[in-house]
């Protein structure tokens, strides 16, 4: 059974409360055994247990494999572990003098060039970065923080080179400037204009090497070693200076001819960094030497050889303790140096011992102790003025681990209180004081020692303005107080806020804000002014280029008006000429036509290009007789009857051609509706008939049945299922006039179904009534248009009675039209199933018929100076077509009381418009004409689908003479580009 641990003893302090934690750690864990405690830990049971026996603070190694072993949090009991050592070794008196230099040992600061003879345990790693240089012009030495990678460089290699010139510097912030001055110093020369050929090229390093050694021997070489090369992403804060100085260094390592070779030193979390520059990358992948750790005999060799050298011993038992707590851990050498340089101070006569050692505070301790130790030796203010000082002489890692930031001493306030900190900590090793610069001795002591860990956590944004504002302000004292250089903006705000919320920037800091703050406001205020001028300037600038603008366009607006103007001129005069082509020549007079549109679109040259577009489809009119058909539509059947062989011959219209097919018997008079024909017959010698005709097949017609009455065909329905026919009255005038008509079903084509009489209004008090046309409205009414002759020289009334036939029964008369007088003769009734309009003296009367009993008419009518032959309403009641009997066609909209849209005349001669039709969309108006020919028109309204119907038509160009007989002085354009 393991023995109970002593009990601690009750006295309250430090040692025995963080033993008596370590137990409760122990406790928590469940209680395990030393020895299980011993396995875990990897540490004797005898160790750990003295470890929590209070008695003495166990080293940090053994305290942290303690509590790993019970699960504990480590990194919690770390820093309790150094705030306790640094408790229990804070002086109670000023710690010991630092000695003058007869020292073994270096303490925190990196081994020189002047510490060779006391630097030892590297031999092997010097040799091997020697013999890289040898046989390479660019060699990078890479090592962690600690690791003494400066110390190789600096007290190994360049003591090795001593038959060779070699330049050491460390970048610091403006790395091209610091190369000029140990440039210079090493040649000969003045920093300045070495600094000018440094930075006028990549090449001027090379060229200022060769230019030194033109007189050496041809293997005489210059060595440049950058040590912290770091520097250049830490205090460096130009990007270009950055990339122009790794090029040069490059440059003059890779040139053909080259007499110079770099060596750079670079801690090993700054790798990514390095490899962002390609070229440096790529330098790096052939040239890295690592700093590891030292080995048992190289610690022992570092440890007592400088020792024996200043004839001095080291106890056996204080090399074995610094062996086994250093070997195998990264960056502690600095710890060591400076460990052994406390123990040398507490040296017993000749002999350093462990006594000394942990009377210094041990390894982990030394460093924190002894910067406890003159941090307390100073007053209020003074600490506040360390505190900083060690701020300003950090820089913040980003990403990456803070590193020292060595200052140039006029950066410094001038104050007495802190040149006496910097003094304090300076005999202290802590802080390294070059001929102008101050830096930490060494970045471990920003790990080492808690109380500046603790100051550079705290406001770490604030730290970061507070350099910017350093930098800012000193590139401005070395612009020569250039303005330009002064905070503006967002940058000036930020800082205003940090000192306004406590920062505490340096006098020269001050300086540069106070002058940054009043050229703001001088800025500002002749911003202000420089808006208003502006302002004012602008107004009137604003009014002249308003004024300008106005007289611009006035000028381009007359002068388009004038070309317009003669344009329009030109094209209205090309139009009398092209109208009168466009028998000859139709498709040169359609070509003009385009053009003229194309020069000047207005409403004449638009309908002349409508007119010019149009399709036509012609056959021969041999017998005079004519169509029958309302409009020839492309597929649509078109009866000619012909009295003189008593036949109606049936044509289709397809491709602007006529095509016939069948004769139908019966040429007295002709109608179709849907795949139904009907024609009548008046022969002399045969009784009258009325056929009617299935001209689906309209090769091959075939006669369904035939009324035997004597009459003429009349009308049939659209789809051919109502038919109306004209009597024929009796006697020697039987071919006449009739005032009656029958209506018949043709449901069973052979069997045709009488459904009642249709007639005229009897007026004796104006003259006889007949009959001079009927018009289906759908299939729900028969309008009926009837003249009313008096006999003598009066122009014939005319009366439109309605018949409802909805029900398909007996034919019902319901209203009418009116009865009105108009001259000349003609088609004075367009309809329908909507809206009619009636031909009258003062013009065209609208009427709205879908009231079949009481159609209303329109009280203003439409004037009408051209007679009507023929007429058409659009599918939706808003346009009108009339053709009158001189060869033109108008078309006007019936929402503007019958404005004309477009005035389309027909070419030449070529007869009257007998039938005239819209197609459902509106933008399309077929019909047909007669005289010494029969023509189907196809007129499309559109007329830029006009213009695209021109120009899709086989034709050869305009020439230039036709051109500039048409249209003189207008550049030729193309119609049909």
């Amino acid at each position: 059974m393991p023995r109970a641990e002593r009990p601690l003893e009750a006295d309250g302090s430090a040692l025995t409360e963080f033993a008596a934690d370590l137990r409760t750690v122990r406790d928590n864990a469940g209680g395990p055994s030393y020895r299980e405690l011993a396995r875990r830990a990897h540490y004797s049971s005898t160790t750990l247990s003295d470890a929590a026996g209070g008695r003495r603070l166990p080293s940090l190694e053994v305290t942290l494999a303690y509590v790993r072993a019970c699960g504990g949090d480590v990194e919690q009991w770390e820093r309790r572990w150094r705030l306790v050592a640094t408790e229990l070794t804070a002086p109670t008196t000023r710690p010991p003098a630092a000695d003058d230099g007869s020292a073994p040992y270096v303490g925190l600061r990196p081994y020189g060039g002047g510490d060779a003879d006391r630097f030892f345990g590297r031999e092997r790693l010097t040799e091997d970065v020697l013999r890289r240089v040898a046989g390479q012009r660019f060699v990078a030495v890479f090592g962690p923080s600690g690791s003494g990678k400066s110390s190789v460089l600096r007290a190994g290699l360049v003591p090795r080179l001593a038959s060779t010139v070699v330049v050491v510097f460390t970048p610091g912030g403006h790395p091209m400037e610091e190369c000029a001055i140990q440039i210079a110093a090493a040649i000969g020369g003045r920093p300045g204009a070495v600094h000018d050929e440094l930075t006028s090229e990549p090449r001027g390093l090379h060229r200022l090497v060769r230019q030194a050694l033109v007189s050496e021997p041809s293997e005489a070489e210059i060595v440049i070693v950058v040590d912290q090369f770091e520097e250049l992403f830490t205090v460096c804060q130009d990007d270009r200076e950055r990339s122009a100085f790794i090029t040069m260094l490059l440059t003059a390592a890779s040139a053909a001819d080259s007499r110079c070779r770099i060596v750079i030193g670079v801690r090993a979390d700054f790798y990514p960094q390095c490899a962002l520059h390609s070229e440096l990358a790529a330098a790096l992948q052939d040239a890295q030497v690592t700093v590891g750790p030292m080995s048992v005999d190289e610690l022992r060799l570092a440890i007592t050889e400088p020792a024996r050298r200043a004839h001095c011993a080291v106890e056996s038992a204080l090399l074995t303790t610094l062996v086994a707590q250093t070997h195998g851990r990264t960056g502690v050498l600095p710890l060591l140096s400076h460990a052994l340089l406390e123990t040398w101070r507490r040296r017993k006569g000749n002999t350093l011992t462990l006594a000394g050692f942990q009377a210094s505070g041990e390894f982990d301790g030394a460093l924190a102790k002894t910067a406890e130790a003159v941090f307390a030796t100073l007053d209020e203010p003074q600490q506040d003025q360390a505190r900083d000082l060690f701020r300003r002489l950090t820089a913040l890692g980003a990403g990456t681990e803070h590193t020292r930031r060595r200052i140039s001493t006029g950066e410094l306030d001038e104050d007495p209180t802190l040149v006496q900190v910097v003094d304090r900590f300076t005999q202290s090793r802590l802080l390294t004081r070059g001929e102008d610069t101050v830096e930490l001795a060494h970045e471990a002591l920003i790990k080492a020692w808690p109380r500046l860990a603790a100051w550079l956590a705290d406001d770490r944004e604030g730290q970061r303005v507070h350099r910017e504002l350093t930098d800012a302000a000193a590139a401005w004292r070395r612009h020569g107080r250039d303005p330009s250089v002064l905070l503006r903006g967002t940058r000036l705000a930020v800082v205003g806020d940090w000192v306004g919320h406590g920062g505490r920037p340096s006098a020269k800091e001050q300086e540069f804000f106070d002058a940054s703050i009043a050229a703001d406001a001088r800025e500002r205020d002749g911003k202000r002014r420089a808006t208003r001028r502006q302002h004012r300037l602008l107004a009137l600038l604003t009014v002249l280029l308003v004024l300008a603008i106005s007289i611009t366009v006035y000028a381009l607006h007359a002068q388009q008006q004038v070309a317009h103007e003669r344009n329009t001129a030109i094209a209205l005069k090309a139009l009398d000429d092209i109208n009168s082509l466009a028998r000859s020549a139709p498709g040169e007079a359609a070509l003009l036509s385009l053009a003229a549109y194309r020069l000047a679109p207005s409403a004449p040259t638009r309908d002349s290009l409508i007119a010019a577009a149009a399709d036509q489809a012609v056959v021969d009119n041999d017998d005079g007789s004519p169509l029958t058909a309302q409009a020839a539509a492309d597929g649509q059947t078109v009866l000619k009857p012909s009295t003189d062989d008593n036949t109606t011959r049936l044509y289709r219209v397809s491709n602007n051609q006529w095509t016939q097919h069948g004769t139908l018997r019966g040429g007295w008079s002709a109608s179709a509706g849907g795949n139904v024909a009907a024609t009548s017959d008046n022969e002399p010698t045969r009784a009258p008939k009325v056929r009617v005709w299935n001209v689906e097949r309209p090769q091959m017609p075939e006669e369904s049945a035939a009324i035997p009455i004597p009459a003429r065909v009349g009308a049939l329905s659209a789809d051919g299922r109502l038919l109306v026919t004209l009597d024929v009255p009796s006697g020697p005038d039987g071919v006449g006039r009739t005032a009656s008509a029958k209506l018949w079903n043709l449901d069973e084509p052979r069997r045709p179904r009488l459904l009642g009489p249709l007639s005229c209004d009897e007026r004796p008090d104006l003259g006889q009534s007949f009959i001079f046309g009927t018009r289906f409205l759908g299939n729900e009414a028969i309008l009926l248009h009837c003249l009313i002759d008096s006999g003598n020289a009066t122009p014939p009334a005319r009366s439109v009675p309605l018949w409802d036939i909805n029900e398909l029964g007996k034919p019902t008369r319901t209203g009418q039209l009116g009865v009105t007088r108009a001259d000349p003769w003609g088609s004075a009734v367009i309809v329908d199933d909507r809206v009619g309009l009636t031909r009258e003296a003062r013009g065209l009367t609208l009427w709205n018929i879908e009231n079949l009993s009481q159609p209303q008419e329109e009280p203003t009518p439409i004037a009408l100076k051209e007679s009507l032959n023929a007429g058409a309403i659009s599918s939706n009641a808003n346009l009108v077509a009339i053709a009158d009997d001189d060869g033109s066609i108008t078309i006007r909209d019936l929402r503007e009381l019958g404005a004309v849209l477009h005035a389309i005349a027909l070419p030449g001669r070529i007869g009257f418009v007998h039938s005239l039709a819209f197609e459902p969309d509106g933008k399309t108006l077929i019909g047909s004409s007669i005289g010494d020919v029969t023509v189907a028109w196809r007129w499309t309204l559109d007329p830029e689908a006009a213009a695209k119907a021109v120009c899709a038509r086989p034709h050869p160009p305009i020439a230039a003479a036709r051109w500039n007989t048409y249209f003189p002085g207008i550049r030729y354009t193309e119609p049909c580009p």
